[in-house]
């Protein structure tokens, strides 16, 4: 089988120095991991989290067998002064075969906070639960209303106070709708089928954190049959019936998959 090496040349914010870091005799699996994580805008490399806007260079390379040998110019300017060989076959560039579009550098810088915040509707319940279960786990939940507004408007408050890793939505049935179906002109059925809805402003909210955290960081907990939104695919929808309590194995698994350990 191949062998992989992933070459970066990486600008360090905290020194504004520039190093170049690698990792050599990897499998095929291991760069498609590598190479999803950097398309999403963070990837974890020996053991780091480094933000893709930090990222100057990639480049992977391929060999027949494991390295024999690695060389280098002193000084490191870039990627390119590094040579891998096996058995004295210098490996192959084959970075586009594995990455074919930009990464996701407009997003936020990529962090594992402990901060989480809370969408919510009318259930104080279910945000009860939610809020009690994230503070065993160790995180700290962020519910808006719960913040000093310091006259700010509503908007300008989510922006203050969504500087967080992760986002839960909870969907509970606080408003009624008509189905789109419906005649617009009356005459109106006698028994009218109303859908049960989330509040609009936990729908917007919901959007929010999707283009702000990015599909995989945010986690949608829906009660019973209200309506979930379209053109919202690729999220993590949980259902519960009555109690949150009834989602709280999967709301670890989901934590976890975001590289979550907590306090369990």
């Amino acid at each position: 089988m191949p062998y992989y090496h992933i070459l970066i040349g990486y600008h360090n914010p905290k020194s504004a120095s520039r190093l170049v870091l690698y990792e050599l005799d990897l499998s095929k699996n291991e760069v498609e991991v590598f190479v999803e994580q950097y398309q999403k805008g963070g990837v974890l490399f020996k053991g780091k989290w480094l933000d893709v806007l930090n990222i100057e260079e990639v480049e992977i390379r391929e060999t027949e067998h494991p390295h024999d040998s690695w060389a280098n110019i002193v000084p490191l300017v870039s990627v390119q002064d590094i040579t891998i060989s096996s058995r004295k076959v210098e490996a192959k560039a084959v970075t586009r075969r594995f990455i074919r579009s930009e990464p996701r550098k407009s997003i936020r810088k990529f962090v594992l906070s402990k901060d989480v915040f809370v969408v919510h509707g009318h259930d104080i319940q279910s945000l009860n639960e939610l809020k009690n279960m994230l503070i065993e786990f160790g995180l700290n939940p962020i519910v808006l209303h719960e913040q000093p507004s310091g006259s700010r408007t509503i908007v300008e408050k989510l922006e203050k106070y969504s500087d967080v890793g992760y986002a839960f939505v909870i969907l509970t049935p606080d408003d009624l709708a008509l189905p789109d179906t419906l005649p617009i002109i009356p005459p109106l059925p006698p028994e009218l089928p109303f859908k049960q809805r989330a509040r609009q402003n936990v729908v917007l909210e919901f959007g929010y954190f999707i283009g702000l955290l990015g599909r995989d960081r945010v986690c949608c907990l829906y009660k019973g049959n209200v309506e979930l939104p379209s053109d919202m695919h690729g999220i993590v929808y949980i259902p519960f019936k009555e109690s949150l309590n009834e989602a709280r194995d999967k709301i670890i698994e989901e934590l976890k998959a975001a590289g979550y350990k907590m306090k369990i």
